[in-house]
């Protein structure tokens, strides 16, 4: 960088773009021209006009007392950019000069947060000559709730746990500017926060140093308690073969009428030597990544989803639980699409994944800030302008339209001309469990007494465990001088219709819990409870490896995990006894003698199908 000093101390650049002259001491001159050799020469072509620098006493310097970097009060100003004059904090500068304290946040030191304040205000002066904070895929990183023209917006990710500076959050312009001075200070920046590196990188023209490394290690999430944050999983992208659009279709829910829109990470076992299409047979490896709103209360208020007072954040999960969940439990179809992605462009969306996994706490709206327009924000990143642009829905069902419509090309593949059969032939679709289950249920009614109506779902209405069980003696006692094979098939039969009966009533069981519980004072506190026990658990990714900022470190992550693991299994342990106490006492309600009366004849069902299931478990 070269430099002229001209008459009242103008700083040019080498450029001519932009001239910043400095009317202050010589301390903070050579501190302005260190921060412009951090700088690329070209960051202030587009600012054609004199920028004046002045050392000033800020109103707030009142308040700017305390000598401790992490100690100072809220409110403190250390700089401000009007028109085309930036003020420092003279208190700052002193700091800056004669404290050379080391310190452990943010900055690190005054010195340092000096710099940093230099490169925000610039910051802030590029933005205003080029409007970088409007930039639609800043916001779409950032967490905004939609695209805005306004960069005095707030933004909608208020997690400050896991962010370098707080400040970040108040709008558009002040997280473009926080962001932008941590990434030419801080050479980890672009390991912890990887998406928002990249784009700052190639819009502000920063090199990044590459002197990090980036851990791509994610944990798994679970609705089991006892398996959640159990597992870490590598998403490098170099061991993704594919990223899915993943959809299950409408459910019986009122936030569920629309569909669910994820995606589903294509993850390649650890023995794979290659990554290709194989690795679609690894199916236990594979990832789903869902939006979903974070909800720890134990009663869902559709109130507090319609009005944003649930965090919206990205939860990922095994792909086979998300399956099961969908197909088995809500008997909902599931869509796998591929979709259309350079190496490029896998990695931008894996950074991001990345990013928001350990980062992200925005709010959901179930009509406007949804898994919908999560997903589509996400995708968005990934994708080219013109790309993004083809997916103009925000509802999961007319996404999947968008996505695998003729023409568009988003898809790895064409998907649109296909039949279902050859959908589902293909991978590309697991059907909800309902066909196999109906099937099921349509030969055991040719055998047992209460399975009479045609429709399945009147019979699921209807149906209680002390009827099947009479159906099951009589046709244990009748079918012994049945045909061997057939009597195996239809037990075989049975016993998947009766799992499914038996997993569909345990899950009916809290939710009475909670419609009754405002009847009863002593029930109300049996189930806040166990609320409470499972809330205990219920922790987010930043609590389980506490970083520095954003994405954990490898070391971080290697010495923090281990033991959260050793201390979760004590911690699961006394949740499920609390919660077999509190299950114990909220049955022993007389609201719950049907439901208790159901649970010894279930045990008896079980009793008795492992009975038929051993007697023909040695017919071929």
């Amino acid at each position: 960088m070269k430099w002229t000093l001209l008459g009242l101390l103008f700083i040019t650049a080498y450029s001519q773009a932009a001239t910043l002259e400095n009317r202050s001491s010589a301390f903070l001159k050579g501190e302005i021209a260190a921060v412009m050799d951090l700088l690329p020469s070209s960051y202030l072509d587009s600012v054609n006009k004199r920028i004046v620098i002045e050392e000033t006493q800020l109103k707030s310097d009142s308040l700017f007392v305390s000598e401790d970097l992490c100690k100072i009060n809220e409110g403190v100003k250390f700089g401000i950019t009007k028109k085309d004059k930036i003020s420092i904090s003279s208190r700052l500068v002193q700091l800056a000069q004669n404290n050379t304290q080391e310190f452990n946040c943010g900055h690190k030191s005054f010195r340092n947060m000096l710099k940093a304040v230099l490169i925000h205000e610039l910051t802030h002066v590029k933005d205003n000559a080029e409007k970088i904070s409007v930039t639609p895929d800043f916001q779409r990183i950032v967490g905004m709730k939609k695209v805005q023209k306004n960069s005095k917006k707030h933004l909608m990710n208020q997690n400050t746990t896991s962010s370098p500076d707080a400040y970040e959050f108040v709008n558009l312009e002040e997280s473009l500017a926080v962001n932008t001075e941590y990434l030419v200070l801080d050479p980890e920046f672009e390991c912890r926060k990887p998406a928002t590196a990249s784009f700052l990188a190639k819009r502000m023209g920063i090199k990044l140093q590459g002197t990090c490394q980036k851990n791509y290690k994610i944990l798994a999430q679970s609705a089991f308690v006892e398996d959640n944050y159990q597992l870490s999983v590598n998403i490098d992208p170099k061991r993704i073969y594919q990223v899915h659009y993943l959809f299950a279709g409408k459910g019986q829910a009122l936030m569920s009428r629309w569909g669910h829109a994820m995606f589903r990470l294509i993850v390649c076992a650890p023995f794979r030597k290659t990554v290709g299409p194989e690795c679609m047979d690894d199916v236990s490896h594979h990832l789903a990544l869902s939006y979903r709103a974070y909800m720890s209360d134990i009663n869902i208020s559709y109130s507090k989803g319609m009005f944003g007072q649930y965090p919206s954040q990205l939860f990922i999960m095994r792909y086979l639980e998300v399956q099961q969940e969908y197909t088995k439990f809500d008997l909902r179809d599931l869509y796998s699409i591929p979709l259309k992605m350079s190496a490029d462009q896998k990695k931008e969306f894996l950074d991001l994944t990345l990013e928001r996994f350990w980062t992200y706490q925005g709010r959901y709206y179930f009509l406007d800030n949804n898994c919908g327009t999560e997903t589509v924000k996400h995708l968005a990143v990934a994708l080219s302008d013109d790309e993004s642009k083809l997916i103009g829905s925000i509802t999961p069902l007319k996404i999947y339209n968008d996505i695998v419509k003729t023409g568009n090309d988003l898809t790895d593949g064409n998907v649109s001309g296909l039949s279902r059969e050859q959908m589902v032939k293909g991978k590309l679709v697991v059907e909800s469990m309902f066909e196999e289950l109906d099937a099921n249920y349509q030969v055991l009614r040719k055998h047992l007494d209460s399975f009479k109506d045609k429709d399945f779902k009147k019979f699921l209405k209807k149906t209680n465990a002390q009827s099947r069980l009479r159906d099951y003696e009589k046709f244990s006692d009748a079918s012994v001088n049945m045909d061997a094979t057939e009597r195996k098939q239809i037990v075989i039969k049975l016993v998947y219709l009766e799992r499914y009966l038996a997993n569909r009533f345990l899950m009916e069981v809290p939710k009475k819990a909670i419609q009754q519980m405002n009847k009863d004072e002593n029930l109300k506190k049996e189930v806040m409870n166990m609320g409470e026990s499972l809330k205990s658990l219920s922790i987010q990714p930043w609590e389980v490896v506490n970083a520095k900022y954003g994405v954990p470190t490898a070391p971080e992550f290697e010495i923090q995990y281990p033991k959260f693991v050793s201390k979760r299994q004590g911690e699961i342990k006394l949740s499920i006894d609390a919660q077999m106490t509190n299950l114990q006492n909220i049955l022993g309600k007389t609201y719950f003698a049907k439901e208790l009366n159901e649970l010894e004849e279930l045990k008896k069902i079980k009793k008795l199908t492992s009975e038929l299931v051993n007697q023909v478990s040695n017919i071929n």
